[in-house]
């Protein structure tokens, strides 16, 4: 008889497939770690970077466009539509002026540079 491990049952997935964040956190750990200790071949690897980002950059704005896209179609009538949208834009605003300060207020403490 397979004896399966309590978590396996939990999550569906084995023990050796951890999730997404798991991926990436561990990924950030490691990437850190490999810059911290070896820069120099992270200072040869940089076409990685650039195609990282490239795709990166490819795929912002479709991506926006299509969620527009079926929201609106998705808001039923144009006043539901243009309430939503006025709505996102003042939370945006708002949003946007606390990023601000809590930017001014840490480089004011931290003094970079």
């Amino acid at each position: 008889m397979v004896q399966v491990n309590q978590k396996q049952i939990a999550t569906g997935r084995p023990w050796y497939r951890p999730s997404l964040t798991t991926q990436i956190l561990i990924g950030l750990v490691l990437g850190g770690l490999l810059g911290y200790l070896s820069p120099k071949w992270g200072n040869n690897i940089y076409f990685l970077r650039d195609i990282f980002l490239n795709l990166i950059k490819s795929i912002i704005a479709p991506l926006i466009f299509s969620t527009l896209v079926v929201g609106i179609a998705g808001g039923g009538d144009l006043k539901k539509v243009g309430r939503m949208g006025a709505k996102a834009l003042l939370y945006f605003e708002i949003v946007t002026t606390i990023a601000l300060f809590i930017g001014l207020g840490v480089v004011n403490l931290t003094k970079p540079g």
